[in-house]
């Protein structure tokens, strides 16, 4: 679950924890590559293969979202150890909750902090692809940047299938807990409003949208566009439903196709 937390008065959370405030952090610079500079406490290799998979993913969510690329860096800092990473973090932000990597945003710099484990592959092409996106869209609509993120923050090559969130959508759709609502979604304005369902959810909706047909994709594609354009929109579900009204159906339909054809019990 993505965790919502109340941070000092003059700073704001916007979506998996992305904090407004402007953080420093002296380190030796490691690597720079296109819009990324790189930070850590270890040695990097130049060419590591996660760092090439990140440079990756910015032509990754350009083509697929059709969002032109910036040349805004992103600094990333990695910590080799969790307690210098924790250490860091309670120092810095003290009200954050225990968490392995997050994306900061202030009115200069997009920053990612994240600690070097066994999930850090999954953490940074969470964080990144929401600092590639920033750099773009600014101001995407909430469930929308956190969708966008759950769906590149699977290995590349997987065309953004998260069958953690299938395997959770499925379940609660048969016992009739859940009903996807894309109204709802788009309704939800801080990050402690959403549940880890409505992350899964978010990720949904992006899949069905951008693997199923290329009239959806480009709706999509469309909408992004809109806000990148003139900074606003109207919200997505007034356009999905004017185009598509039974699509709570068809994504529902989806989400039962992803559950059967990759064996999800």
């Amino acid at each position: 679950m993505r965790f919502a937390v109340a941070l000092l008065p003059l700073l704001t959370v916007i979506g998996c924890a992305t904090v407004r405030t402007s953080p420093t952090l002296p380190e030796e610079l490691s690597v720079v590559r296109d819009q990324l500079v790189v930070y850590s406490d270890f040695k990097l290799a130049t060419r590591h293969r996660l760092v090439e998979e990140l440079v990756a993913l910015r032509g990754d969510i350009s083509e697929k979202l059709g969002v032109p690329v910036s040349d805004e860096p992103i600094h990333i800092y990695l910590f080799d150890k969790n307690e210098t990473y924790k250490k860091y973090i309670d120092r810095h932000f003290p009200n954050l909750p225990d968490r392995r990597a997050f994306f900061v945003e202030s009115d200069t710099r997009l920053t990612v902090y994240a600690q070097w484990g066994d999930r850090v592959a999954e953490d940074l092409r969470h964080e990144v692809a929401h600092g590639y996106l920033h750099s773009v869209i600014p101001n995407t609509p909430l469930w929308l940047d956190e969708g966008i993120a759950e769906y590149f923050e699977t290995p590349r090559g997987w065309d953004g299938l998260h069958l953690a969130h299938v395997k959770l959508l499925d379940r609660q759709a048969s016992e009739g807990m859940w009903k996807p609502d894309l109204a709802r979604l788009d309704k939800l304005t801080t990050i402690d409003e959403m549940t880890q369902r409505d992350y899964a959810e978010s990720w949904l909706w992006l899949h069905f949208y951008l693997q199923t047909t290329r009239e959806r994709q480009a709706l999509l594609q469309q909408h992004l566009g809109t806000l990148h354009d003139k900074a606003q929109a109207p919200p997505f579900s007034q356009t999905v439903f004017s185009a598509e009204p039974d699509a709570g159906y068809a994504v529902l339909d989806h989400l039962r196709t992803l559950a059967t054809e990759n064996h999800v019990k």
